[in-house]
């Protein structure tokens, strides 16, 4: 029978915790300050009319982390807009709202960071929980185009009748103009035979 001894039993129990303290410390995350708290860079196209689609794109200042989540809100846009992260910016597309008037409004854009990448050499290879980065844009919001020019005038039976009142008027016109020479010629010859 094997027996255990009380120091056998402690060098058990730190030989299982020890591994298991260092997985966990290498999973854990610090709350961190950032090396350049509220940089970056942000684009939104434009300008775009009611119910268009704009494109969004937002880009961290070199040296700041990556964000682990981007969030975007604007008075102007629908509240579908989403960007997904391509590793080296995050991208997307919004919606202008269709009720928006023409203007330039503000475009926010929160950039998180819980469990990013640690920036600082020493804790590489840990997750980190920076504080959001808030980044401000603006999209310009232009005023629809009228209605083609064949809107504006009249309809197929004005037209119509447009035409018709067009083309009497010049016949009765040509014709006064024809009766005139007519009348003219008639008292040249009668005043000739004379």
């Amino acid at each position: 029978m094997i027996q255990f001894t009380r120091s056998s039993a402690y060098s058990g129990l730190a030989a299982i915790a020890v591994p298991l303290l260092l997985l966990g410390h290498a999973g854990a995350a610090y709350a961190a300050p950032l090396p350049f708290p509220g940089r970056g860079y942000v684009s939104v196209s434009g300008p775009a009319e009611p119910g268009e689609a704009v494109e969004l794109t937002v880009k961290e200042r070199p040296g700041n982390p990556h964000p682990t989540a981007v969030e975007v809100s604007s008075p102007a846009l629908t509240d579908d807009t989403t960007l997904g992260d391509t590793k080296s910016a995050w991208v997307g597309a919004g919606r202008i709202r269709e009720n928006v008037k023409p203007g330039t409004y503000p475009v926010t854009f929160t950039l998180r960071h819980k469990d990013a990448d640690c920036v600082t050499e020493e804790d590489r290879d840990y997750l980190c929980d920076y504080p959001a980065i808030v980044l401000h844009g603006k999209v310009k919001v232009s005023a629809p185009d009228k209605p083609p020019a064949s809107n504006d005038g009249p309809r197929f039976g004005g037209g119509l009748a447009l035409g018709i009142a067009s083309g009497a008027a010049a016949t009765l016109t040509a014709g006064g103009v024809l009766l005139r020479l007519r009348r003219r010629r008639a008292l040249d010859e009668a005043s000739r035979s004379q």
